[in-house]
């Protein structure tokens, strides 16, 4: 089961405080959507407007084509997966992940065969007679999500899933999630404020601020060429190096740079770290000083100031192989992939 997604000028205040703000997007049938953006951005809120558990002050909810912005959230075909799994500690896996079914009315055969394929699906079908306290942490949000997915809803709503499980561990249920979302087709919305994570499972990303969305986008159109400065700097490291813009070039202080898309005034260029390298090729960055640099497995990170801009302090990522020591010198250049350029108001 799977269905399109309409929000339309959606808003939301509690109280005084508006969460949401003309809210509208269009999610097609399938779509695996990540909901991006820091803690109190309104993405739980958008989830919980999708999934029946708050009525937006204003707007609409379309899934499949029906208005179901009124609608409780067991009248809807969604299911929601929290953060915490919310399983039934003194149920078999069997039994949590046919609960659903069972308060739905299915019968026991039907409902435990259903719940075995289910568990097949996540690679647990051997530990169907097992509690839910004799399983790992990665185990136990697989049991999870083939409870929700028991029930074949048109959309699942994921809040935070991955988010109580260890750096491998998350990486490896994000490999796992998109997966499974290709066997089984469901429209999945997914909420996070890890940026690696959105970039990783995501067809689309959505970035939120405020209650607004700044970008929607697929994840590497919105790293690369961000809508607003907000998402650039959200969506991972930036350097921010102030410019002018005129006749089609940036001046700065490294000199002038080719940028025929702004228009003229004063800007904000924003570099990657990545973008960041030792030699030639590029435009040039000039001799730079080095203040720190860390090992981080598959770069170096390093903190430097440009001789041509004392006050300014970059962050560079070097290849792994040579670690520069405190007040080493660099004779750095940039890509111009890796630069995007605003307005400086939105500075």
């Amino acid at each position: 089961m799977t269905a399109p997604v309409r929000l339309d000028g959606i808003n939301h205040w509690f109280g005084d405080f508006q969460a949401l703000t003309d809210i509208s997007l269009d999610i097609a049938a399938g779509e695996y959507i990540t909901l991006l953006g820091p803690s109190g951005c309104g993405k739980t809120t958008l989830l919980s407007v999708l999934g029946g558990f708050v009525e937006p002050s204003q707007g609409t909810v379309h899934i499949a084509g029906q208005d179901v912005t009124r609608l409780s959230p067991a009248k809807r075909p969604t299911t929601t997966m929290f953060q915490d799994y919310a399983l039934f500690p003194h149920m078999s896996l069997r039994d949590n992940v046919a609960f659903g079914l069972r308060m739905g009315g299915m019968g026991r055969a039907k409902r435990h065969a259903r719940a075995l394929d289910m568990l097949a699906l996540v690679g647990l079908e051997k530990d169907a007679a097992k509690r839910p306290h004799a399983l790992s942490g990665g185990q136990r949000q697989r049991v999870a999500l083939a409870r929700a997915l028991a029930v074949e809803p048109d959309v699942l709503l994921l809040d935070e899933p991955l988010g109580a499980l260890d750096l491998k561990l998350r990486r490896s249920m994000q490999d796992e999630l998109k997966s499974i979302q290709r066997q089984v087709g469901t429209t999945f919305v997914h909420v996070t404020h890890d940026q690696e994570e959105a970039m990783a499972i995501a067809d689309r990303i959505v970035v939120m601020n405020a209650g607004r969305i700044e970008d929607a986008g697929p994840p590497a159109r919105v790293y690369r060429d961000p809508a607003t400065l907000f998402a650039a700097a959200f969506m991972g490291e930036m350097n921010r190096i102030p410019g002018i813009n005129e006749n089609e070039t940036t001046r700065t202080a490294f000199g002038k740079i080719h940028n025929p898309r702004m228009s003229e005034g004063k800007v904000t260029l924003c570099l990657r770290p990545e973008a960041i390298h030792i030699g030639k090729g590029g435009f040039s960055l000039g001799r730079a000083t080095v203040q720190d640099a860390a090992f981080f497995g598959t770069h170096v990170r390093a903190h430097v100031t440009p001789v041509a801009a004392p006050d300014m302090r970059l962050v560079v990522h070097l290849p792994p192989g040579s670690i520069p020591e405190p007040d080493d010198v660099l004779d750095l250049c940039a890509d111009h992939d890796g630069l995007t350029v605003f307005p400086a108001e939105e500075a």
